[in-house]
């Protein structure tokens, strides 16, 4: 055997375990978002519950309030989440970020009337708001330039796939104990996550050394040197992208269970339809990510965001047979979160990994607007007597949207967004040169 060949027998088993740590940190990251998006669906699946519960003091329209509280936290959060990660960098933000969202969904079973609720809704919101794109950096740092799409897809995935386990709890809960022990579940869920995943990001965090776990500097300089010429248009187009897919998402995701029970389902039925969504979601985002990488990103997420506001449309109809209602709910799920998750790839896949937290916190902190919208849009069609399939048409009107944008959103203002962020050090004298993943 020859010497060139040891070498490769060698150095053959050293990347396979390499690359199944890269992928370690996706999983990580992933098991991160199962908590975030259990802690963040539960209340869709509390509603009901909560309008029964006199003492709490709620409406169909304080109803919507309470539940835009979570997204308006997670606005903020997106918004300085460049910041922060560039003061403690990614691992302490995402863990730290990871026990106070916990924590603070937990604290909502305490919540004596609405207004407590609310601020414990806000709160969490604030921490997973700054989760959401460290974690999403954290993965895309760890694995091929051609795999982005896909770690971003899997990652995003957890939330449906956390939906999708709120569902399931929320069938034995709500029933015989009603709302107060379904939040107290997202606190337990957390912490057992929280423990499985910790050591993995630490040692992800490690990784990325010398470049001081992938935090950037945080001067006024570093943060100006994010909005070039090039870089404003493309930072526009994947902020109003995204806050169209996500009044689509989080609409859908806040108001199926009671829009189901306004068609007259029995609540076990609107539950299966609520799991249905988010199995649709898990399946779409894999799927959909693995399309990206032979078809492109740009064109397969315009379709994703055609497709779901046809789903919409249809389901808001009261046309569909039992089966055409699953099924519009299952393709639905596929399209809707995909198209956010993909507008979330061609963000990344735009900026050079020094800004690539900052603006992925930057598109969706300020598109978290689209979330705050989404609950309040949903109670006060309802509460003004419109009906469902008016809730629905306005989530298909943002999710038509939300395509239309991206035709603009071209691969030569990706470019150019890339050359003016990437030149030397010395174009930005006041930007250092620490790497943010």
């Amino acid at each position: 055997m020859t010497a060139a060949t040891l070498r490769a027998a060698a150095g053959q088993p050293a990347a396979a375990s390499e690359e199944r740590s890269r992928w370690g940190v996706v999983a990580a990251c992933t098991g991160v978002m199962v908590a975030e998006g259990y802690d963040l669906l539960i209340y869709s699946n509390a509603i009901p519950s909560l309008l029964m519960d006199q003492p709490m003091g709620l409406d169909k329209s304080s109803a919507g309030v309470v539940g835009s509280m979570a997204f308006a936290g997670m606005l903020l959060g997106g918004v300085i989440a460049g910041r922060v990660v560039a003061a403690l960098g990614l691992a302490r933000v995402v863990l730290a970020g990871f026990l106070a969202f916990t924590l603070a969904t937990a604290a909502v079973a305490l919540s004596a009337i609405a207004w407590q609720l609310g601020a414990l809704r806000l709160a969490a919101g604030l921490a997973l708001g700054l989760v959401l794109p460290a974690a999403l950096s954290l993965a895309r740092a760890h694995v091929r330039q051609s795999h982005g799409a896909l770690a971003i897809s899997i990652v995003m995935s957890g939330v449906p796939l956390g939906g999708m386990l709120a569902a399931l709890v929320s069938r034995e809960i709500v029933p015989a104990g009603g709302w107060r022990p379904l939040f107290l579940s997202g606190g337990v869920l957390g912490l057992a996550v929280m423990a499985v995943v910790a050591p993995r990001v630490v040692r992800a965090a490690r990784s990325l050394a010398p470049h001081r776990d992938g935090a950037a500097d945080g001067s006024a300089g570093a943060w100006r040197a994010l909005f070039t010429r090039a870089s404003r248009p493309v930072l526009v187009i994947g902020t109003l992208a995204t806050l169209a897919d996500l009044l689509t998402w989080y609409g859908v995701s806040t108001w199926l269970t009671q829009l189901m029970r306004e068609f007259e389902i029995p609540f076990q039925g609107a539950m299966q339809l609520m799991f249905t969504l988010n199995i649709g979601a898990i399946a779409g985002s894999l799927l959909t990510a693995s399309l990206a990488i032979r078809l492109g990103t740009r064109p397969v997420a315009i379709a994703a965001g055609v497709a779901a506001g046809a789903c919409l449309l249809a389901i808001a109809s009261r046309a569909l047979p039992g089966w055409g209602l699953f099924s519009a709910v299952a393709l639905l799920g596929m399209s809707a979160i995909s198209a956010q998750n993909l507008v979330n790839a061609l963000v990344a896949d735009a900026f050079p990994p020094q800004h690539r937290a900052a603006a992925i916190g930057m598109t969706l902190g300020i598109g978290r607007l689209g979330a705050v919208i989404a609950p309040m849009l949903g109670g006060q069609i309802l509460a003004a007597g419109q009906g469902p399939s008016w809730v629905l048409a306005a989530f298909a009107i943002a999710a038509l949207a939300g395509a239309a944008l991206l035709l603009g959103y071209s691969p030569a203002r990706v470019r150019a967004c890339l050359r003016s962020l990437s030149q030397p050090p010395a174009t930005h004298p006041r930007t250092s040169t620490k790497a943010l993943p």
